[in-house]
């Protein structure tokens, strides 16, 4: 079979320029991750301050309530109407507060759509508090996977991208006789239809997802208007507005290869594919060269599938020529399906480790492989065209793998991946234990050059030694009063679990078996001798 060697050049130099131009791009983030809060964490102010600034690593918007202020007796106060602007959010502050201790918490929505939130303290003429018990369990910073109903919407999404992409690409780049099945009718239909209806159920269920209330309230009229006015309520907006438009174009098959409509059509549906990126992970570094790659992603994904779904529905009735030029475009949407998976992969995994203990390398690492074996299946495929015989049985083993790979997609597509702000201090230092051992230990920042490292020894669940160790900015053990240490795992469903600690000279230790593997949130409360106490988090894998 005669492959088109100047295709793959171009697909193969368009790669090349868009790895170029993630090399030289800022890092990206796929959720907004807290960079830093004034007052900061565990300050102690001698008068009010007059806000309170959250710096995020990308822009983020506010949700109904999600700032609160809390006393020390847990009370929630009344407070002026914070403002996002980008990646700052400033939150005016009442000029009555008083003398005591106080708790913010904090929940936002990333570019991406997803929510993130959190918590910190600060105190006003007096030492601030450790957090509360119930506001450890509730801000874990970061949750792992988006509920079932925002899933199954992004998998509705996908689908309906798959459907129509396919049928069209097949129709002018294959087989433009086909465009009087019914079948392939039928299934450009269901595309536009439930592209439209799927688009709609994500912009609805986003508001309950993002502030954290019951999918009840989905038609919520507050709820909706804030989705409205985010990133991703502007690109899902775009997205139904644009299946009207292909309802318009391409609701009779056969107009579509028209000489007008066959040029349009393609744009329109690459157009829709820019809007599931705009929607997902590829606006949140607001990098255009990434939104580009996430977007020729999900357009050469829905290609691929779309036409082995197309094959399979039309039978033993295409033609051999046929066979071979869809063999040609899906060659090519594969190798960019591949590349341009692999990059997205290394603007979000950080470490080799991280695609077998967290749950969005697992799902990664799950993609990768039904991607592998789907391969193997289009292989067999094109072995069996060149011999002249029907590859109808691979095609649709092929097919079913890759429908497979969709829906670990939608999955994938809403889950958090590893921490960018923390992978930074998961590292061991000079001289600690390798990546490679069980060990690991945790930095963080405790403002004035301080820092608190948690080593866990070994990481695993079989049992581990958890040490402290409280330096100054030269590196000397600093006075330390007390250490009171909490361990969640948000993604089990696992709250803060009071860890205590026993002073031992320069560090403090405790025996414990994390009865769960995967990301554990330890946060650390550190209370120096005139009771100022920090609160700092991070986070650290644990293997079975």
């Amino acid at each position: 079979m005669k492959r088109s060697p100047r295709l793959v050049r171009l697909v193969l130099a368009a790669l090349a320029l868009a790895l170029s131009g993630i090399a030289l791009a800022t890092p990206a983030w796929a959720h907004a991750e807290l960079v830093s809060s004034t007052p900061a964490s565990g300050t102690r102010l001698e008068a009010p301050p007059r806000s309170v600034q959250l710096t995020f690593t990308e822009s983020v918007d506010l949700v109904a309530g999600g700032l609160r202020l809390l006393d020390g007796s847990g009370r929630t106060l009344a407070t002026p109407e914070p403002v996002a602007s980008g990646r700052t959010v400033t939150w005016p502050m009442p000029p009555s507060l008083g003398r005591g201790a106080y708790v913010v918490t904090w929940r936002v929505v990333s570019s991406d759509g997803h929510p993130v939130d959190g918590a910190f303290t600060f105190g006003v003429g007096a030492a601030p508090a450790a957090l509360p018990d119930t506001v450890g369990a509730a801000s874990s910073g970061r949750s792992s996977t988006a509920p079932a109903y925002v899933v199954l919407a992004r998998l509705g999404g996908y689908l309906a991208l798959t459907a129509i992409a396919g049928v069209v690409a097949f129709l002018l780049w294959c087989a433009g006789g086909a465009r009087h099945d019914p079948a392939l009718q039928r299934m450009a239909r269901a595309g536009i239809a439930g592209g439209a209806v799927f688009a709609l159920a994500s912009l609805l269920a986003q508001g309950p997802y993002a502030a954290g209330r019951p999918l009840a309230d989905l038609l919520d009229p507050p709820l909706v208007r804030d989705t409205l006015g985010t990133p991703f309520g502007l690109a899902t907006v775009w997205r139904i507005a644009l299946y009207g438009v292909l309802a318009a174009l391409a609701w009779r098959l056969p107009a579509v290869t028209s000489r007008v409509r066959r040029r349009l059509v393609p744009v329109v549906i690459a157009g829709v594919a820019v809007t599931i990126a705009a929607s997902g992970h590829g606006a949140a570094s607001g990098s255009p060269v990434e939104l580009a790659v996430v977007s020729v992603h999900a357009l050469t994904g829905a290609v691929w599938v779309g036409g082995l779904v197309v094959l399979v529905l039309v039978g033993r009735s295409v033609e051999r020529r046929a066979l071979l030029d869809f063999s040609r475009l899906a060659m090519a949407s594969v190798l960019a399906l591949v590349a341009t998976g692999l990059l997205n992969s290394i603007q979000h995994v950080h470490a080799v480790e991280q695609l077998f203990l967290t749950r969005y390398g697992l799902l990664l690492s799950a993609k990768l492989a039904l991607v592998a074996t789907a391969l193997g299946a289009a292989a067999v495929s094109r072995r069996q065209l060149g011999r002249s015989r029907s590859p109808l049985l691979s095609v649709r083993a092929e097919a079913l793998l890759t429908v497979s790979v969709l829906a670990v997609t939608a999955v994938l597509g809403t889950t958090t991946p590893p921490p960018t702000v923390a992978a930074s201090t998961l590292g061991p230092r000079p001289g600690a234990t390798s990546a490679l051992n069980a060990n690991r230990q945790v930095t963080v920042s405790l403002g004035d050059g301080r820092s608190a490292v948690l080593a866990v020894l070994p990481a695993t669940t079989r049992g581990s030694t958890l040490r402290v160790l409280v330096s100054t900015a030269d590196g000397a053990p600093a006075a330390v009063r007390r250490v009171a240490l909490k361990l969640a795992n948000p993604s089990r469903g696992v709250g803060a679990i009071p860890v205590p600690l026993t002073a031992r000279g320069t560090f403090w230790e405790a025996r414990y078996t994390f009865p769960l593997s995967g990301t554990w949130k330890a946060t650390l409360t550190v209370e120096d001798p005139s009771q100022r106490a920090v609160v700092a988090a991070g986070d650290l894998e644990v293997s079975p």
